[in-house]
């Protein structure tokens, strides 16, 4: 279902997808542009459910030759990017269906595009354009920090993993945020982050994703579920093992910048990439 919020808004809620997608062309609101989304979500939908046995299993056993559908290329694509092993294509589904919405409404002609995908953010900013992306430090948190953008940024995409979010996470990390050139390179290396960020611990319990969920892609992986509190040396490990994990990313070329937030404690890379509210 597709309802307008305002001239400038809409919310999309089809299945497992509820977005929010703002979006205006030079200062004045859409119009018909916003008719086909809910068809061309369903429709990617449709194309992931199909190949749902593929996209579960690690990129690693997957032919790049194949014929995907578009959107699960994309997928596959952003996750092999981060060259992480266990990674499936679903770790970047939010990200990747957030880019492809925004594209086709910049295709329609849209000059600023923002589309939150359950905090996977995908952006277009056209020409004198600009916005402010808040940034939580946990899962249902006010933001503490902003990321503010201008045209001509690199910024495409900004994603957060991290404990209490929508999928299971293998680290104990509040909110691993990465910010990159596109949305599902975002997502995928945000989840690589938020699983960097993590130590052994008998204050950390975790189960098998299996047990906790029959369907996920990640049957076999011990998953946490919930951290105590950890004295600060354990923390300052946890931090410094995802932020080399960023610097890592970073170098590659895949991310432009990384903030990760653990038990009231935030290290980012390069430094002021993100602001303090005050």
């Amino acid at each position: 279902m597709l309802r307008l919020l305002d001239p400038y808004k809409v919310l999309l809620d089809i299945g497992p997808v509820q977005m929010s997608i703002a979006a205006e062309r030079r200062g004045a609101p859409l119009g018909r542009e916003w008719r086909k989304l809910e068809d061309l979500v369903s429709g990617w939908l449709a194309d992931i459910q199909r190949c749902l046995s593929e996209v579960k299993k690690p990129w690693t056993e997957l032919s790049v030759t194949a014929g995907y559908p578009k959107v699960v290329h994309r997928m596959y694509a952003a996750v092999s990017f981060t060259g992480e092993p266990g990674l499936t294509p679903m770790a970047a589904v939010a990200g990747t269906i957030a880019g492809l919405v925004r594209d086709h409404l910049v295709e329609q002609g849209a000059s600023k595009v923002l589309v939150n995908n359950g905090g996977d953010i995908a952006i277009h900013l056209g020409k004198g354009e600009k916005t402010v992306v808040g940034v939580a430090p946990r899962l249902g948190a006010s933001p503490s920090h902003f990321l503010e953008l201008k045209a001509g940024s690199p910024v495409g995409g900004i994603a957060t993993s991290g404990l209490g979010g929508r999928s299971f996470t293998l680290g104990i990390a509040d909110a691993a945020v990465a910010i990159a050139a596109s949305p599902e390179v975002a997502d995928a290396c945000a989840t690589a982050l938020g699983n960097a960020v993590n130590v052994d611990s008998i204050l950390i319990e975790r189960r098998l994703a299996r047990e906790l969920d029959p369907a996920t892609d990640i049957p076999n992986l011990m998953v946490t579920t919930s951290v105590g509190p950890l004295p600060e040396e354990q923390r300052a490990e946890a931090l410094r093992r995802g932020m080399q994990k960023a610097r890592q990313l970073i170098d590659d070329k895949l991310l432009l910048g990384a903030a990760l937030f653990l038990n009231g404690q935030m290290l980012q890379y390069p430094d002021r990439l993100v602001c303090p509210i005050k």
